[in-house]
């Protein structure tokens, strides 16, 4: 056959292909939770269990929101997805495998499920000539790409509604730019939430301290250009948005604790239909084996010997199951007691405290803030401690909030200009250091970083900072032959403490001032001499036999 008829009949295979897709008719395989008949005909799976498990599937979708989460819910409960071979010896038999991540995305991005009917669904790229490897395809077309798009065409277990939402909520949960991912461990309740309300990008958390949680925007480090955008510390940002929710819930305690309960329940009963339906598998398997067993000559111990070591196992395996779904029964009945009815209620009816309870992880409060907040838009001013806060909840609701945040420097407060001129004032009528720091506490007026009062060395500093020092100032100015205290110690080579001992023991003469030094140390060059002298000397007793260590000499001063 030459190559030219090779290609022409490719070409018509190809077209017949596609004109039975165009009908909603080609199918190469079959997705698990359905089955193709020999006519060609695609319906659910007829096993009741197969098809529980794809519902199952869907429902906790719904509950957790991650796919990993409903993966690790199966394997937890011991739940395994029923499998059609499609070749081999088995082809079409049923076959019960463990649940896998990639597995779970898989049927919950398919589009069969909502009983659409889709061809191609994906889009394979240019094979490289070098690697021989597809590059650049698609792996899920969107429904406007794809050639054949048939809606109602097949039984479907979910809406396309519902297809199309879950679709949504795994691409919002990958780590990627744009995405708001899965809640996870960290302490940061905001994350994927919180907005810069400058650039509209999201304020990324990070954790520059252990479990001190810090909102940072780094568009500008993407995009190579000035930084216009600050974050803050993700403190104050939570306490407000856990405050704001817990006040909405508070209304609802009464239903959340009715929905709490019938939840459960209902997570219960489809659990104990999964244990039913097993027990149920596994019986008609004993009961199957035993029929060949019957059925067989019992003279021909050939066979008989190994249908009846079937029928063994068949037995344990019963046993077994049985035995495990009897413990399943003891640690979770099929109804709630009295007991937990009240547990539950009384949980609901506090909800601060169960929010704050230790058993209560950040991934928990994550999830409850999720269901009620869309995203929260904070505007951070850099030369501002106050920070506007809006709060957009689900259902088209916003409110509008404003937290104060720590701050490093007195020149980023609000204000700043308005406690300097407070605190000149102040000077000018006559006012000391200490008495203009306890009028600025009782004005109102906080330093940064939110802590602490002013004192009188803060308002001296403040004052030299900014130059506004007046003449009655210069007292804190060191005169000739006096020496601050660290500078001193660096001179004798002492530490700082032993010089404030001989201050305190009135071996050497000084002088107080305000400031952040608050001590200036007199010693000219006799002085020094006897300082030096002075250090030798370890303890006071040695120094009894010497008074004239100890004794300063007079101040005099230089003209």
């Amino acid at each position: 056959m030459s190559e030219f008829e090779l290609i022409t009949l490719r070409n018509r295979l190809q077209r017949g292909r596609e004109n039975k897709a165009q009908r909603g008719e080609w199918f190469a395989a079959v997705p698990i939770g359905y089955l193709k008949l020999p006519t060609g005909e695609v319906v659910l799976e007829p096993d009741e269990q197969a098809r529980a498990v794809v519902q199952l599937i869907f429902d906790k979708f719904q509950e957790l929101g991650t796919a990993r989460g409903v993966c690790r819910y199966l394997i937890h409960h011991n739940i395994r997805l029923g499998f059609r071979c499609h070749k081999g010896p088995k082809r079409g038999q049923l076959e019960w495998r463990r649940p896998q991540p990639a597995r779970i995305v898989w049927i919950l991005r398919h589009p069969i499920y909502a009983g659409v009917y889709g061809y191609p669904l994906h889009q394979e790229g240019r094979k490289h000539p070098g690697t021989g490897r597809s590059e650049n395809g698609i792996l899920w077309l969107p429904p406007e790409q794809m050639r054949a798009f048939l809606p109602d065409r097949l039984p479907a277990y979910i809406s396309w509604e519902q297809c199309q939402a879950n679709r949504q909520r795994l691409q919002q949960n990958r780590s990627q730019l744009g995405s708001r991912g899965t809640p996870r461990r960290g302490e940061a309740l905001l994350a994927g939430l919180a907005t810069c309300g400058n650039c509209n990008g999201s304020l990324r958390p990070v954790y520059p301290e252990k479990k001190t949680p810090h909102y940072t925007c780094d568009r500008h480090l993407r995009e190579l250009r000035e930084q216009t955008c600050y974050g803050l510390k993700g403190a104050g940002l939570d306490a407000l948005v856990s405050q704001q929710v817990l006040r909405a819930l508070e209304p609802a305690a009464l239903e959340l604790s009715l929905r709490a309960v019938q939840d459960v329940e209902g997570e219960r009963q489809q659990l104990h239909r999964q244990w039913k339906q097993r027990l149920e598998r596994v019986r008609y398997e004993s009961e199957r084996v035993e029929r060949q067993y019957q059925a067989v000559d019992p003279d021909n111990r050939l066979v008989a010997r190994t249908l009846e070591a079937r029928w063994d196992e068949s037995l344990r395996n019963e046993r077994q199951l049985r035995e495990e779904y009897d413990r399943f029964l003891q640690q979770t009945p099929t109804t709630l007691s009295d007991v937990d009815r009240a547990r539950i209620r009384a949980l609901s009816a506090d909800i601060t405290t169960l929010w704050h309870a230790p058993q209560t992880t950040a991934a928990d409060r994550k999830e409850i803030i999720r269901c009620l907040v869309e995203r929260v838009v904070v505007h951070v001013q850099p030369k501002s401690e106050h920070v506007d806060v809006t709060i957009h909840w689900h259902g088209g609701f916003t409110s509008q909030h404003e937290i104060v945040r720590p701050v490093g420097t007195f020149r980023q407060l609000r204000d700043y200009d308005r406690l300097m001129e407070r605190i000149v004032q102040l000077r000018r009528e006559g006012n000391t250091f200490p008495t203009i720091a306890v009028q600025l506490n009782e004005e109102g007026f906080v330093p940064p970083r939110r802590k602490g009062v002013f004192r009188a060395d803060t308002v001296c500093t403040l004052l030299l900072q900014n130059g506004l020092r007046d003449e009655s100032d210069h007292a804190g100015i060191p005169k000739p032959d006096e020496w601050l205290v660290p500078n001193l110690a660096r001179k004798l080579k002492v530490g700082p403490q032993k010089i404030y001992y001989w201050i305190q023991r009135g071996w050497i003469r000084s002088r107080r001032i305000v400031g952040r030094y608050r001590c200036l140390v007199w010693a000219d060059h006799t002085e020094m001499k006897r300082l030096e002298k002075l250090k030798a000397y370890c303890t006071s007793w040695a120094l009894r036999g010497h008074p004239e260590l100890t004794t300063p000499r007079p101040r005099c001063t230089r003209k």
